[in-house]
């Protein structure tokens, strides 16, 4: 008969409800701890930490101490990773989010710390930034939630003090340094400043990263032809191998000058891996014209390894015309390249470690001239 009553049913009910509810948040409650107690773990794997992601602010802190001072850097990608989940969930709040990006903030310079002071080249410089972790895809922030402006300090050009427009992550510059702009030996300084501001997501605000600096110096006693490596007639050959001119069966034109045009222009073939890297400038020679034509620069570094073989083809281009008169009328001709080692080219490439020093002079093929 108690259990008839309306008012005593309804109680019940309640108190079912309420059990239920509290065992399923105990349940949650007891998981996330044992989440938070395998993060702390040295040796914990990174699937476990992004799967950490799932309890949100319980392992807040966990996750935070792993991307400052795991030992692994998969340790720490997956703790970002984790975080950015957390994140795009709106489970942080304004100062955890810019703690996140300004941790996991990372700039690459590529450069090189010394060049010769006799360097005649431009020396180009790339700057890549940003937070590397945050991947696109995911069930993260995406690098598109952040937008980036930057400028560099101490290059010398004042286009690159403004700051930069503002575009979606990850940052990147690219700019070229004179060395006749630098009076001193050095060491000189660069500094790249970068701003970061949100997009699309619930809280908006910007940001100024802390600035990161870049040091490098002209050397007197560093000679130019300090790249160049020790030629041998073993390695002789196997570039005379490997780099080759092989004709092209697409239609195409390549001007020669206001007259003539090469028509189908064969193409450089280079077969890598190579004993020494590549910075040569290329010349092109027709079979009776006096003169050489200039073509682009080669430039192939990384070599000396023990990668896979593989072949790279390498379009003619011109870079300045035929002089006028030397070529009389269209018709048949052979042409063939001719790779002259330049190491101010090398220096100004930070992969090129070891220059081949020798000419290199491909066979002749056939091509057709005409008039354009």
């Amino acid at each position: 008969r108690w259990l008839r009553e309306p008012r005593n049913a309804v109680w019940i009910a309640l108190g079912g409800l309420v059990a239920i509810g509290g065992g399923r948040r105990l349940r949650q409650w007891w998981q996330a701890r044992e989440a938070v107690e395998r993060l702390s773990a040295e040796s914990v794997a990174p699937e476990t930490i992004r799967a950490a992601a799932a309890h949100g602010r319980a392992a807040l802190f966990e996750l935070f101490r792993i991307l400052g001072t795991a030992e692994t850097e998969a340790q720490r990608t997956a703790a970002g990773q984790a975080l950015a989940a957390i994140w795009r969930r709106d489970d942080l709040i304004t100062e955890e989010e810019k703690a996140l990006v300004r941790r996991g903030f990372a700039v690459t310079w590529r450069a090189r710390r010394r060049y010769p002071r006799a360097l005649q080249a431009p020396i180009p410089v790339g700057v890549d930034y940003g937070v590397p972790f945050l991947q696109r895809d995911t069930d993260g922030v995406s690098p598109e939630n952040l937008e980036w402006s930057h400028r560099i300090v101490g290059a010398r050009r004042a286009d690159l003090e403004t700051f930069s427009p503002w575009l979606p992550g990850p940052g990147h510059a690219e700019f070229t340094l004179y060395p006749g702009d630098f009076e001193t030996n050095g060491p000189h300084r660069l500094v790249l400043e970068a701003k970061v501001r949100t997009v699309g997501l619930t809280g908006t605000w910007e940001l100024e990263l802390p600035h990161v600096q870049f040091s490098f110096e002209f050397d007197p006693r560093l000679a130019v032809e300090a790249l160049l490596a020790a030629p041998d007639s073993a390695r002789g050959e196997q570039f005379a191998r490997s780099i080759l001119l092989e004709p092209e069966e697409a239609l195409a034109y390549v001007n020669l000058n206001d007259t003539f045009a090469l028509r189908s222009p064969p193409s450089l073939t280079v077969t890598t891996p190579l004993p020494f890297d590549l910075a040569h400038t290329v010349e092109a020679e027709i079979e009776g014209v006096p003169g050489r034509i200039a073509a682009s620069v080669l430039v192939l570094s990384g070599q000396g390894t023990n990668e896979a073989a593989r072949t790279r083809r390498f379009p003619l281009a011109l870079e300045a015309p035929l002089r006028a008169g030397t070529l009389e009328r269209p018709g048949a001709h052979r042409l063939r390249l001719v790779l002259t080692a330049d190491p101010h080219r090398g220096w100004a490439d930070p992969d090129v470690r070891s220059l081949w020093p020798e000419r290199i002079t491909t066979d002749w093929v056939d091509v057709e001239v005409m008039r354009r």
